[in-house]
């Protein structure tokens, strides 16, 4: 357990008052768009690398952007068919995709084809694109599932589940969508600490099951996306909303993840799939 939890290793101050202020003024707003002179396909996964560098995942290429330009500044193709998961530890960027084959299955009486998944695999490459090794991960069978080997009572929903491990202490944090739940896992996989609930009042979750996405800003406070209807906010460590991001577009649709990932300067970036895939960001209000 300790072994897997160095894998997943791998891969702001914001006071109020009250929600009904948080929900006036949302403390951040709205900067670049990353990617859409790229033409990207769909965005599986973002990641923070150094110098506070964004890595994007886009069908089977990984791309680096500049904080402050737009477009990328470098690209390779990491030779899996499509990309599910990208991290990044100091100079090497860890790219995981997943084995698949065909099983035949029956619904309603009729009989189909669907893929599964068999394996998950990982490579390696160094910052500027070079592949130096993969890793084995002979065990499991899929490198979603991977990452929360250790939750118990997960609820899945729409074949999603996300984590963040916060650099402070290294717990995990999953999004138990299904439970309208945000859970705090210690390194050994103690649950520690979980809130939220379904309703719809400015601190709850709504939708069909969220949330499903999360990410732990440098002051310890957290932000959580939910689809459908997509929404950003941000919590303190124990609950309490803070604020909410204003005049968000949808950023998925229907049942799909939304990609979240935030820097050391409290800064946000939230993947949008909708008719064009691109890459938004929030920043801090001054």
């Amino acid at each position: 357990m300790k072994k897997f939890f160095s894998l997943t290793a791998i891969i702001t101050c914001l006071i109020q008052s009250t929600i009904s202020h948080a929900a006036n003024d949302p403390l951040y707003v709205s900067g670049k768009s990353y990617g859409k002179s790229d033409h990207l396909p769909a965005i599986s996964s973002l990641a923070i690398g150094k110098d506070d560098f964004l890595v994007v995942a886009s069908a089977n290429k990984v791309l680096i952007y500049d904080p402050a330009k737009e477009q990328s500044v470098r690209s390779f193709d990491s030779g899996f068919g499509i990309i599910t998961a990208v991290a990044v530890e100091g100079q090497t960027i860890y790219v995981f995709s997943r084995k698949t084959q065909p099983k035949e299955m029956t619904y309603n009486g009729r009989k189909y084809t669907n893929e599964v998944p068999v394996g998950a695999l990982c490579k390696k490459f160094t910052w500027d694109g070079v592949l130096i090794g993969e890793l084995k991960l002979e065990n499991l069978s899929d490198v979603i599932n991977a990452k929360v080997s250790f939750g118990k009572n997960l609820r899945l929903c729409c074949g999603i589940l996300d984590f963040a491990v916060d650099p402070k202490n290294e717990d995990v944090l999953v999004t138990n969508l299904g439970a309208f739940q945000l859970e705090r896992y210690s390194r050994t996989g103690n649950l520690h600490s979980s809130f939220g609930k379904r309703g719809e009042d400015a601190a709850s979750f709504q939708g069909c099951c969220n949330p499903v996405s999360a990410a732990v800003l440098p002051d310890g406070n957290l932000v959580v996306a939910q689809k459908d209807p997509s929404q950003v906010k941000i919590y303190t460590p124990h609950g309490r909303l803070l604020s909410q991001f204003s005049d968000l577009q949808e950023l998925v649709k229907g049942c799909n993840r939304v990609s979240l990932a935030a820097d050391s300067h409290g800064r946000v970036y939230l993947g949008v799939n909708m008719g064009e895939h691109f890459i938004l960001q929030y920043t801090p209000k001054l």
